[in-house]
């Protein structure tokens, strides 16, 4: 038998909530609010202008209740996640936090696998906070692999204002070796650079040659390329002081699209989710920071031949 939790406890939940039309999402959406107000916390209805403007005539106002569009909340999986991670943990007073409403996946199927990854990273960044998320998913209009991944990366599926454990879940680092997170690898393509590292004296010249290469050979933004360079220093920065004495980088450029693998021969990190969650004041940032200059960074060991980090931009 499934287990049940009619309410929402503890400081953490992030639901998942399969729908099949407009009267199910209502009733599963107001059950959520409700109970967001009545915890005294502050409730976020998210979601398109027409979903909001729906919500918003079905919805009472409240004073602790607000509606945000997908496209100003939700420019990116990374800015969105480290903007909720930042808010609640940098806010001068505690907040919890209900939010509610769809994740912009967009029309194209290929876009969806990044969205599941930040659906699993939630559950990394976000736990140590009052937080509580339910993610409203049409099961008429999305691929039948988005809703598989959806269902791997919810702890819980809320049906009619029921919570019932998900037998699908799996932890984020599980997560990422599953096959519908479509964890990239390094591109087919031929590298427009590579060099390789020996100690901090090498890192402006990877920089520029990085930045050089970006420059000439994708349509990228200049802010773009400027963050991705400073957050592949940051991992080059960590391969020199922890993985051993050669650091190699390579390079692949799109139009619209950069690749970098910086690999090294130390003892790896351990941890695929470095740098997710909030650092303490006296920890380390880099990885942190990085994570926020680019739009994914995937770490992996090499069995006996060190690490490996493939960073890439939006």
């Amino acid at each position: 038998m499934d287990q049940i939790s009619p309410i929402h406890t503890g400081h953490y939940s992030h639901d998942l909530l399969l729908h099949e039309g407009d009267d199910e999402l209502l009733t599963g959406t107001l059950a959520f609010v409700e109970q967001g107000l009545a915890s005294g916390g502050k409730v976020l209805v998210h979601g398109t202008p027409e979903r909001v403007a729906m919500m918003r005539a079905a919805l009472d106002s409240h004073p602790r209740l607000d509606f945000g569009l997908d496209r100003d909340l939700y420019t990116s999986p990374s800015s969105t996640l480290f903007a909720y991670q930042r808010m609640l943990a940098e806010s001068p007073e505690p907040v919890e936090l209900w939010a509610t409403g769809t994740v912009p996946l967009g029309d194209d199927p290929a876009g969806h696998p990044a969205w599941a990854r930040y659906e699993s990273a939630v559950n990394e960044s976000l736990r140590p906070y009052a937080f509580h998320g339910l993610c409203t998913y049409d099961t008429r209009t999305l691929p039948s692999a988005t809703i598989a991944a959806a269902k791997a990366t919810h702890p819980f599926l809320s049906t009619g204002g029921r919570r019932t454990l998900s037998p699908d879940y799996q932890d984020p680092a599980d997560f990422l070796a599953n096959p519908v997170a479509a964890v990239p690898d390094p591109p087919d393509a031929r590298p427009v650079a590579m060099a390789t590292l020996g100690s901090a004296m090498d890192l402006s010249g990877a920089r520029h040659l990085l930045k050089d290469s970006a420059e000439s050979s994708s349509a990228l933004a200049r802010h773009t390329i400027d963050a991705f360079v400073s957050a592949v220093n940051e991992v080059l920065v960590n391969g020199l002081e922890h993985g051993g004495t050669r650091v190699s980088l390579t390079v692949w450029a799109e139009m619209s699209r950069l690749t970098c693998l910086v690999t090294d021969t130390g003892p790896g990190i351990s941890d695929p989710l470095s740098g997710y969650s909030y650092p303490a004041s006296t920890g380390a940032r880099g990885l942190w920071m990085a994570r926020q200059l680019c739009e994914d960074i995937f770490i992996s060991d090499q069995p006996g031949a060190g690490c490996r980090v493939l960073l890439t931009t939006v």
